[in-house]
């Protein structure tokens, strides 16, 4: 089967980073071909450093030009519905950043678009393709942790990311930064939760920069079958995402950046069975730490941009369903939108 042809928009840190080693190592299968930012000298960087061949910064003299199958969005969330839909009305397949728009008016635009052209639309919702977030969710899928109940996320982002620097773009969203990480809470949520009609949110001012106006959220988001509190922090020099999963029978514990997973059962406080869920614990993350290792020594240790781009790339290949399809992307829009305003109505 022929190579897809790629082109991206966005010679950020994110296409750099994440996005265009992944096509480096997928290249058997898909040919990133093109690079496209209004500041032509970042693209020229940005291919030269990874072996692209063409750069431009018209994105229709792109599309024109090269013709592709599949078109990257890496750009601010601002700028995506335009992308998209031109993209779309080109014939390509597309693959957007998260958030997938600022509106849900606007995803569905995306939506009602890519429908009429017959072409596909993935959203990068990457942090569900860690692989003990995968695992996690086969687990309750299977019942292993009896019914789902509820659960708990903590994201932690370092202050000099983002929200130090006073120019940077994430500031100008809805919302400040809490509109480029918080995605990832909401959908990391949305794995497990059903129908979330309602939100709470707490926020507090930690640090002296007035372009900032929290650093560190409490949020609940309240779906039919449970709840998920999230913590997402901007004031410490710390990166930490960790997930817990509350069942019925037990407890599946998470750290995404880590890539171990837990399971726990204390059905008792009695000090031998705390014990012996210790001693599963500690055997589990020895398990988890040498899997990691092989991979990472053997080269097998895959990102999960990669993993998701593997698998998008498959779905057009093969006609199957996107990995995050648009609709995924748009109630995800729906519920950071509803976090927002919440934010609006309390704090003004």
């Amino acid at each position: 089967m022929a190579r897809l042809k790629a082109v991206l928009v966005g010679a950020g840190l994110i296409a750099g980073k994440k996005h265009i080693p992944a096509f480096v190592r997928l290249r058997r299968k898909v040919e990133l071909v093109a690079l496209c930012d209004i500041h032509l000298e970042a693209a020229e960087a940005l291919a030269s450093r990874f072996g692209v061949p063409r750069v431009y910064s018209d994105f229709s003299a792109m599309l024109s030009a090269e013709k592709p199958d599949l078109v990257d969005i890496c750009t601010p969330p601002q700028t995506h519905t335009r992308l998209a839909v031109e993209a779309i009305k080109h014939g390509c397949h597309v693959l957007i950043e998260k958030p997938m728009a600022l509106t849900v008016g606007d995803c569905d635009v995306i939506v009602s678009a890519a429908r009429e052209a017959g072409v596909k639309v993935c959203v990068a919702h990457s942090d569900l393709f860690y692989p003990p977030f995968q695992k996690a969710r086969e687990l309750v899928a299977a019942g292993k942790i009896g019914t789902f109940r509820g659960m708990r996320i903590f994201l932690s982002t370092p202050t000099d990311y983002m929200t130090s620097q006073k120019d940077h773009w994430a500031h100008r969203l809805p919302g400040g930064v809490i509109g480029e990480t918080g995605p990832h809470a909401v959908y990391l949520s949305l794995a497990f939760l059903r129908n979330v009609k309602e939100v709470s949110v707490e926020a507090m001012k930690l640090l002296d920069y007035p372009w900032s106006p929290f650093e560190d959220y409490r949020i609940n988001l309240i779906g039919e079958n449970g709840v998920s509190s999230i913590t997402l922090s901007y004031a410490t020099d710390q990166w930490s995402a960790q997930v817990d999963v509350l069942g019925e029978k037990a407890i599946l514990r998470l750290d995404l950046e880590g890539m171990t997973l837990i399971l726990q059962r204390r059905t008792a406080l009695k000090p031998f069975l705390i014990g012996h869920s210790l001693a599963s614990e500690w055997a589990q993350l020895f398990w988890n730490m040498t899997s990691n290792a092989v991979q990472y020594v053997s080269g097998r240790l895959r990102s999960t941009h990669e993993l998701l781009i593997d698998r998008f790339v498959e779905s057009i290949r093969n006609g199957w369903a996107p990995p995050v399809s648009a609709e995924e992307g748009r109630e995800t829009v729906r519920v950071l939108n509803m976090i927002i305003e919440k934010l609006r109505e309390k704090y003004g």
